[in-house]
């Protein structure tokens, strides 16, 4: 796979930052997966408005990464409906580290529609989440996948795939 080539080729350099991560791997893969076509809309950080939330004396304030939303399904608000939120590291960082942020930008979703799939990576390993909405809110993690490894590469663009026909 050639995506997989060309970022171990930057691994081999050092680190490869956040920025290079969702350029030189997701925004790929996720073409590859079909993200780009309609109903699907792309929104980055930078065309969503802040989230702020309040857990005791703590205020978590951050901004997504990247949001895959489809204009084929509204919500109960009639707001569009989200099908994958992503939530990138740089590539030395632990991708347990990004799954806080993501599951407090999830939960938010959920206010509005019943589940959301979510995506951490530091563009070599990948961490699918299922969050749903219920008495008490849940997620579920999918098996760890690695881009660097054939087999589980190619079931890395099979889910993809799969979260963006639901």
């Amino acid at each position: 796979m050639q995506i997989r080539d060309d970022f171990r080729r930057y691994l081999t350099t050092g680190t490869v930052s956040e920025g290079q991560v969702k350029f030189l791997v997701l925004a790929l893969l996720m073409r590859l997966a079909g993200f780009y076509r309609y109903p699907i809309e792309i929104i980055l950080e930078e065309d969503i408005a802040d989230i702020e939330v309040e857990d005791e004396d703590t205020k978590i304030k951050g901004r997504f990464d990247i949001l895959a939303i489809t204009k084929a399904k509204r919500t109960k608000v009639n707001a569009f409906f989200w099908v994958l939120l992503i939530e990138s590291k740089k590539s030395q960082i632990d991708i347990s580290t990004g799954l806080p942020q993501l599951l407090t930008y999830a939960y938010k979703s959920l206010e509005h529609q019943e589940s959301v799939w979510g995506l951490t990576t530091n563009g070599r390993s990948y961490q699918f989440v299922k969050i749903q909405q219920g008495h008490l809110q849940t997620y579920h993690l999918m098996s760890e996948l690695n881009l660097m490894e054939r087999q589980r590469s190619i079931l890395l663009l099979q889910v993809l795939k799969a979260i963006c026909q639901l």
